[in-house]
């Protein structure tokens, strides 16, 4: 799953590079907002190389609000912005599957501390109920003075 999710921050950094055109063409992409997008994408990308899904995905929906606000400036086309809208869906939908799947594993490390810790308690009771036994059954021998005298109470 890493290996997908890496694949989509890529893929969405490639697609915020600015396009190279002629200046007469509408910009379907300002470089500024490029910088800032591909500034907030590797933020992004070394959040959850990190291993920290939940900042990315904090950090992704940070970003997609900066796109809707470029989109809705004129500085990212119409198209350029529904791109780049795909990319960070994509990456939304990995982060989303990342945080749910540490989430089952914590629950399960949860578990298995907590049967863990009932284990221990019943060890102990055994072994305080095995020596108080142990006890009280050489109490018993002793009661018994000729035991003693055979040294069969140890």
């Amino acid at each position: 799953m890493l290996k997908r999710l890496t694949l989509a921050l890529v893929s969405g950094l490639l697609l915020l590079l600015p396009l190279a055109g002629c200046a007469a063409e509408p910009v379907e992409l300002q470089a500024t907002t490029a910088e800032n997008l591909q500034s907030a994408m590797l933020g992004i990308t070394e959040a959850a190389a990190d291993g920290n899904f939940t900042e990315a995905q904090s950090l992704l929906t940070a970003m997609q609000g900066n796109l809707r606000t470029a989109a809705a400036g004129g500085q990212v086309s119409a198209a350029r912005s529904e791109s780049i809208q795909t990319a960070i869906n994509l990456v939304s939908a990995d982060l989303t599957v990342e945080i749910e799947a540490a989430a089952v594993a914590a629950e399960a490390a949860a578990a298995a501390a907590a049967l863990a810790e009932k284990q221990d308690a019943e060890n102990a009771k055994d072994a305080k109920d095995a020596a108080e036994n142990a006890k009280d059954a050489r109490e018993e021998c002793q009661d018994g003075k000729d035991r003693v005298k055979a040294g069969e109470c140890n």
